[in-house]
């Protein structure tokens, strides 16, 4: 399940009107009902929905026999007119520079982008030349559909370079997706206050903070408040302990249909019932054993501001919480994070969100599209959208900001190994759900690591009985 915060994209958009505007009145329509049609689980009118999209995309454009190579067609889903006023500039810099090719933006909103656009705007005949895109499951996908470039050999010397690591994520010894930005999903925030007054530090290993957790429920503390009735908040965590314990070629294979599931495989989500089973997630009466399965992620966030609890797993986003409970002078005490502990001998893996930008095999132009693609991630215009809240996956990032939280993350970030994308992104819907629903049911006790192994291959068996 995709969810807001977790878009850098996702801002709130100007009344202006985009250039597609039948596109846009039929966007305001979906993203209305998305939740009726998602509710009550009525494929006919979501196929209905995906018709008119697909009219509107193409319509028009099925009538032309061929493209302009002139023009460079760009599909993205920046709709803020702060954002807009980035991409702009960017486009008249390259179009001054390249005469005579020209730019043309397709402007989606980003909800219906993900969920259905991103697919059919290769269904007309003028499909775009560069496009934006979330690493994972959708990159795989448009590979295996042809609809991916492998850009290597059309980057400039050196460029790549720029980039952390982890950021490139090579497939079949190629890359396709060039990063425009990184959200990290699990981040321990923590107290400063609270650890300082019972003398404890920032754990370097899983089992220093097992043990560091235990230390605050014996003070009488709760360690942790989380949420996790939209399950994908836990489940993103699972996620990065599995990373971390069997690594991220082991972990992709676990959401492969009719992989069985051992429970060797799921040794990272130990940690879940350690922490179910030794009051890491309940004080009772400040909080209730279970109460993690009822309770929402915004309710665990306020609770956590509030200085109820000593941590809290949330990703990057919450930097902007924080920032707006201090200007409100809400916030009573300094908050400080360090990312998810790995065990002794463990991947340093991280769960993030990485968006980016993908070349069309079919463009007339790649080494020129690619060109605009390195513009669009320079310095120049990756501090730009830094400013605008961004986590820019450049190795210099680091200089766009003074917060000095913000400089810590891109820090994090550098210095991890491998980068895991959350289920929910990372692979598809029906197997991220049926792992969203394991974790929720370790996080509760109402399975073991060992019970889960095989209740994850049964679902995934079912799956495949559905050609999922």
């Amino acid at each position: 399940m995709m969810k807001e915060a977790r878009n850098p994209n996702d801002e709130k958009p100007v009344a202006s009107p985009i250039r597609h505007s039948s596109f846009d009145i039929l966007s305001s329509f979906v993203i209305r009902h998305l939740s009726f049609i998602r509710d009550l689980r009525l494929k006919y009118w979501l196929a209905v929905g995906a018709a008119a999209l697909a009219v509107i995309l193409t319509g028009d454009r099925l009538r032309l026999s061929s493209s302009n190579p002139n023009v460079l067609r760009f599909a993205h889903t920046f709709t803020t007119e702060s954002e807009r006023a980035i991409i702009d500039a960017a486009i008249a810099e390259f179009e001054k520079a390249n005469p005579p090719l020209r730019v043309e933006q397709i402007v989606l909103n980003s909800e219906v982008y993900q969920t259905i656009g991103w697919r059919l705007q290769f269904q007309g005949r003028q499909q775009p030349d560069v496009y934006f895109l979330w690493q994972g499951y959708k990159v795989d996908y448009v590979i295996e559909n042809a609809w991916a470039l492998e850009v290597s050999r059309y980057v400039s010397a050196g460029f790549l370079d720029q980039f952390v690591p982890a950021a490139i994520r090579r497939l079949n010894n190629g890359i396709y997706l060039l990063p425009q930005s990184a959200d990290i999903s699990n981040l321990v925030w923590y107290n400063r206050e609270l650890f300082a007054k019972h003398n404890l530090g920032e754990p370097r290993t899983l089992e220093e903070w097992l043990r560091l957790c235990a230390a605050l429920r014996q003070a009488g503390l709760l360690p942790l408040v989380q949420g996790n009735r939209d399950l994908w908040p836990m489940g993103n965590f699972g996620a990065e302990l599995l990373g971390q314990s069997i690594g991220a070629d082991r972990l992709r294979r676990l959401f492969t249909p009719g992989d069985a599931i051992m429970s060797v495989d799921l040794r990272g989500l130990k940690t879940f019932e350690w922490l179910e089973q030794n009051g890491g997630f309940d004080l009772p009466p400040l909080m209730e054993r279970g109460a993690i399965g009822g309770f929402g992620d915004i309710d665990a966030k306020v609770f956590f501001l509030s200085g109820k609890a000593a941590q809290h797993i949330v990703g990057s986003w919450f930097l902007a919480d924080i920032q707006d409970a201090r200007q409100k002078n809400e916030l009573k005490f300094t908050p400080g994070f360090f990312p998810v502990p790995a065990g002794a001998g463990e991947t340093n893996a991280m769960t993030s969100v990485t968006t980016g930008y993908v070349v069309n095999p079919a463009t007339k132009t790649p080494k020129a599209t690619v060109a605009f693609v390195e513009l669009l991630l320079s310095r120049k215009y990756q501090s730009q959208f830094a400013a605008l809240g961004n986590l820019s996956a450049r190795r210099d990032a680091v200089e766009f900001t003074t917060d000095p939280l913000a400089r810590r993350m891109l820090e994090v970030m550098a210095t991890t190994d491998v980068m895991v994308p959350p289920p929910d992104t990372g692979y598809s819907a029906d197997q991220a759900n049926v792992f969203y629903e394991l974790c929720a049911k370790l996080l509760t006790g109402k399975l073991t690591v060992h019970q889960a192994a095989d209740t994850w291959t049964r679902e995934k068996q079912n799956l495949a009985k559905k050609g999922l």
